[in-house]
């Protein structure tokens, strides 16, 4: 259904990390933002530093050529609507072929206050979606007790279903009940606005919410999008059945726009159950907010043109799924400037393997905030121990990728989530490759108590406070979790990555800011990110692990600027860590790892002797 995260454990190494008589201080900065190749240097003064090394000769320092760039992600010229097979990712300002925007007349209206019910939208999508052949809009205004339904939609024509002119438009849902589930959905879940097995649907303004369930029997999500290419069965009665939206007029599935809607309290409120023995750690605990889910191979029709944009998703309880979710056979989709918090697992996940043959792949995850994400009390993380579910250590990435391909992560921000940016693969022997993270701002605070609430701050330009700062393990990890799976071509550059954490569940495990992980991986190139710890009296937080030497390839990490290093005696494991050895300082790191990694990385700033600007 929803894959398991279990976060790998980093005891400290236990070397005691060397030491000179070097000091590092350092405040925050934020780094010069890529933009073209190679470049040409200076005359460098040498320069006596804390902790940096600064060439004393003219240099001429190249970048080497990433796996994976932003040339690899063709994005639809704005203003113009995707084309089925063109290959593009809708544009972020025109994601329709026009400015997301409210609609300014109804085709057709419902009002709540004056009897309508969800029965009748139902009734009338049913009868008149494959009939229209221009754009459609329903109109709600009030609020609907039961869900929405767009099922088996073949006609191309957009179906929008938006609030009335000057209204507002409510789903308040309550219990998932049978009714609410398409037989045909992959995981069976049920969607309180449902789009199964259909093409050009716009889902515009509404508010959905509490949407519940408690058990394994049901999977409520606020906004679920399901088609299947998986079965050779045409017979749309049977079950399971290929998606009518791939049997007319040999269309693909496509155009399905889920835009500035706001999901809260979508919830599987089993998950808070601590005294329920057959609830704890079940992987069949789940829920989402957004589910974008296409079931088939890598030779079937993909799911294409599929715009998240623009919505709040807030106080989900997803067991072990995902706040919002876009999950196997679907190309060429967008998530972008949406707003994610308050969640008790994943905040947003790109997936492979899960639903078939296939990697969700050549999307752009792009301008989203998340944060406040902590499984500290998500009872399907927990573990039985004497009588009670006890929490495990958390592991929930604020974006994460799982065995997705050609991912672009860029120019989020993710604050107080426990893996910050995570890319893995869980699946036995599968990889994801050329996975493009660029321009992120990713922070941990280092929190105020052991348990929850731990205080901190929400990020820039959001009011109150985080309650679960301190529980976060890494600001960036690669790895590859599942057994024999691997990740490659990797390129992270221009991106803020801060960890602070001071109370993950057990502080003797390490909390590193960057961290190349467990598994096999290949072909990763760091470059010119500003990578930060707490400080001179950090215990806690290596600067960058390396958890497993890499498994070929080439990989390369330099032109970095490490800022607040710890210079702290009883430092666990220093501010550089591989699983043998630890280091305290830039210099014994840069002399001492092998790989000639961080040669022109400093403390405190970016090296002279690095690009201005990266290769974007």
């Amino acid at each position: 259904m929803a894959h398991t995260l279990y976060p790998p454990i980093h005891p400290a190494i236990g070397v005691p990390p060397q030491r000179t008589n070097e000091i590092v201080h350092g405040t925050r900065r934020l780094p010069v933002v890529a933009a073209a190749a190679a470049i040409t240097v200076l005359t460098l003064a040498l320069t006596v530093g804390v902790g940096s090394r600064r060439a004393s000769a003219t240099t001429t320092l190249t970048q080497p050529t990433p796996s994976v760039t932003a040339s690899d992600f063709p994005i639809e010229r704005q203003g113009s609507a995707p084309a089925d097979g063109n290959g593009l990712i809708p544009n972020p300002a025109t994601p329709t072929g026009s400015a997301i925007a409210a609609p300014t007349s109804c085709t057709v209206t419902f009002d709540a206050t004056t009897g309508s019910t969800s029965a009748d939208v139902n009734s009338w999508i049913a009868g008149n979606e494959n009939s229209i052949t221009a754009t459609t809009v329903v109109c709600l205004s009030g609020t609907f007790t039961s869900p929405i339904h767009v099922w088996s939609k073949y006609a191309p024509a957009l179906l929008e279903i938006a609030p009335a002119p000057s209204a507002t438009a409510t789903l308040d849902l309550g219990q998932v009940v049978a009714a609410d589930v398409n037989p045909n959905v992959y995981f069976g879940e049920a969607g309180g606005v449902s789009i199964v097995d259909s093409r050009g649907v716009e889902i515009y303004g509404l508010t959905v919410e509490n949407f519940t369930t408690d058990g394994t029997t049901y999977v409520p999500s606020g906004i679920d999008v399901t088609v299947r290419s998986d079965t050779a069965n045409t017979n749309q009665s049977t079950v399971p059945h290929e998606s009518a939206c791939f049997l007319h007029g040999d269309r693909g599935c496509s155009d399905i726009y889920i835009l500035d809607n706001t999901l809260r309290n979508i919830a599987n409120t089993a998950d808070e159950n601590f005294t329920t023995k057959r609830f704890c750690g079940s992987g069949s605990v789940d829920a989402y907010g957004i589910s974008v889910i296409a079931a088939g191979s890598a030779t079937s029709g993909a799911l294409q043109h599929v715009v998240v944009e623009g919505n709040t998703v807030s106080h989900t309880r997803t067991g072990q799924s995902e706040t919002i979710t876009v999950n196997g056979d679907i190309t060429d989709f967008l998530v972008a400037n949406n707003v994610v918090h308050h969640g008790d697992n994943i905040g947003m996940d790109t997936i492979g393997w899960e639903t078939g043959s296939s990697q969700a792949r050549h999307g752009l995850v792009q301008g989203n905030t998340v944060y406040n994400i902590d499984t500290y009390n998500n009872a399907g993380y927990g573990q039985w121990s004497h009588g009670r579910c006890r929490p495990t250590p958390e592991g929930a990435g604020g974006i994460y990728n799982d065995g997705g391909a050609y991912i672009w992560i860029n120019d989020n921000t993710v604050w107080n989530t426990n893996q910050g940016i995570s890319l893995d693969c869980e699946t036995a022997g599968k990889k994801s490759d050329h996975l493009l993270v660029s321009g992120n701002t990713v922070v941990n605070e280092a929190g105020t108590s052991f348990r929850d609430p731990s205080i901190g701050a929400n990020p820039p330009g959001t009011g109150g406070t985080s309650t679960v700062a301190g529980h976060d393990s890494y600001a960036f990890y690669v790895d590859a979790y599942g057994p024999g799976a691997s990740i490659g071509d990797v390129y992270a550059h221009g991106n803020i990555f801060v960890d602070q954490s001071q109370y993950y569940l057990k502080r003797s495990y390490l909390m590193p800011v960057v961290d190349l992980g467990g598994g096999l991986w290949s072909n990763v190139e760091i470059w010119h990110n500003t990578i930060e710890g707490l400080g001179p009296a950090d215990r806690y937080n290596p600067l960058l692990a390396i958890s497993n030497q890499p498994s070929g390839g080439i990989n390369v990490v330099n032109c970095n600027n490490y800022v607040n290093l710890s210079g702290a005696a009883n430092s666990l494991s220093g501010n550089f860590a591989t699983p043998s050895h630890s280091y305290l300082t830039l210099h014994q790191w840069q002399a001492s790892n092998g790989h000639g990694w961080d040669a022109n990385s400093e403390v405190n700033g970016f090296s002279l002797s690095c690009p201005a600007a990266s290769i974007k």
